[in-house]
C-alpha cells in the first residue's frame, strides 16, 4: 500500500498539477505528475516530515534532497537517457511549487 498524507487527495492534486504545469516535451505529463506527487509523500515519509499515520512529522524537508529523490523515483519508474532525466529535473523544479500551491489551496501546509 502506498504511503499516504493527511488529507491530500492525490488524484486531485496530480491533475492539479499536470494543469498547472507548462511541459511541452512530456507527454505523458498526468503519469508523471502523479508519480512526482506519490514520490514526495515517499520523500516525506522518508525524511520524517510525515509519521507513520501522515501526519506531520517532527523530521527535516530538505529541498536538495527532495530533489535527487523524486529524480530517482522517475528514473526508476519512467526510464529514460540523459536528455531525459534533464527534462524530469526541469520537470521536478516547476512541480514543486505547483504543489506547494495545491497544499495550501487546501489547508495542508501552512507558511
Amino acid at each position: 500500500m502506498a504511503q499516504q498524507m493527511l488529507g491530500l487527495d492525490t488524484a486531485d492534486c496530480a491533475a492539479y498539477c499536470a494543469k498547472h504545469i507548462r511541459a511541452k516535451d512530456c507527454e505523458n505529463l498526468t503519469e508523471l505528475c502523479a508519480a512526482l506527487v506519490q514520490g514526495q509523500i515517499d520523500y516525506l515519509h522518508a525524511c520524517g516530515a510525515l509519521d507513520e499515520t501522515g501526519d506531520t512529522g517532527e523530521g527535516e524537508y530538505d529541498e536538495d534532497d527532495a530533489v535527487e529523490y523524486l529524480l530517482d523515483a522517475l528514473l526508476r519508474d519512467f526510464p529514460g537517457s540523459d536528455q531525459q532525466a534533464a527534462v524530469y529535473c526541469a520537470l521536478i523544479d516547476a512541480f514543486l511549487p505547483v504543489f506547494d500551491d495545491y497544499l495550501l489551496i487546501h489547508g495542508l501546509l501552512s507558511l
